[in-house]
């Protein structure tokens, strides 16, 4: 056997063990196939049936919905002016609310303001409770002095009520004095003795009067006085005066010269021991 003819034989060989294979993979590509095509057809029927079931749901629901449009058809004429005045209530409600919202928000502005005057004012309360703090002392020791004023006040008060006991007093010995010496002067047994007299020891006012000894001078040998009782207290020329000094006789005077406000007088007797000074009391009446 030739060259040629081994290689056209192996050639051969090789030509059916290829047709063989490229047999077999065809045998076995095409089983697959109807395979795939059998579970292809298999899902396009059940995706066919479920389309089905879908178009029969979505009728369903499109007779539903149907029916709910001309429910709430219905509902809208049976309900329609209710749901109208609701919804008018809705909106005032809302307007309320806003209002309120408003209102509440004013409100909190306000409070904000007194809160802010509640603070200043408490800062202002500390201020001046700080200054009552610092001026306490002081006014306690006022409150201390208007009371030792107070009980001195008291004490001149009774001092003067003494006072005015004892004058009274001594207008009651100097009216029966004068009652005494007007009964001596009308047993006199001539005018010229009753002047003479009257001129020596003077007369009394109409009425009591009280006065003080504003100057004191001495000349030829006598002392004048200028007392604060005058024309307009019931004074003349020849009205006797009696000086005391707290309480105590001193001296009488005779006026000598008169004015509306103010006397002067001449000392006629004094009390052993002692002698007339300025502020010393003066006193008349009342007489017959």
């Amino acid at each position: 056997m030739s060259t040629v003819t081994k290689i056209f034989v192996v050639l051969q060989v090789l030509f059916a063990l290829t047709l063989s294979v490229l047999v077999v993979m065809f045998a076995y590509k095409q089983q697959n196939y109807r395979a795939q095509l059998v579970t292809t057809q298999n899902s396009m029927v059940a995706a066919s049936a479920a389309l089905a079931k879908q178009d029969t749901l979505v009728a369903q629901t499109q007779a539903e919905l149907s029916r709910a449009q001309q429910a709430n058809v219905s509902i809208a004429g049976k309900y329609g002016d209710e749901i109208t005045n609701l919804q008018a209530k809705l909106q005032s409600a809302n307007t309320q609310i806003a209002q309120a919202a408003a209102d509440q928000q004013k409100a909190s502005n306000n409070v904000t303001l007194l809160t802010d005057s509640v603070t200043s004012l408490q800062k202002q309360l500390a201020d001046e409770t700080a200054q009552l703090n610092l001026i306490r002392p002081e006014l306690l020791k006022a409150i201390n002095e208007n009371a030792q004023l107070n009980r001195h006040n008291d004490n001149l008060t009774n001092e003067r009520n003494e006072a005015q006991k004892t004058i009274q007093t001594l207008q009651e010995s100097i009216a029966n004095l004068n009652a005494r010496l007007t009964k001596a002067m009308s047993a006199a047994k001539s005018p010229t003795q009753t002047a003479s007299l009257n001129q020596l020891i003077g007369v009394p006012t109409a009425s009591p009067v009280n006065g003080v000894i504003s100057q004191v001078e001495s000349l030829n040998g006598h002392t004048y006085v200028s007392v604060s009782l005058g024309a307009r207290d019931g004074v003349t020329t020849g009205t006797r005066l009696t000086v005391y000094r707290n309480g105590t006789y001193i001296a009488d005077i005779v006026v000598r010269s008169v004015d509306p406000t103010q006397s002067v007088g001449v000392v006629t007797l004094v009390k052993p021991g002692q002698s007339v000074k300025t502020n010393d009391t003066v006193m008349s009446g009342p007489g017959t």
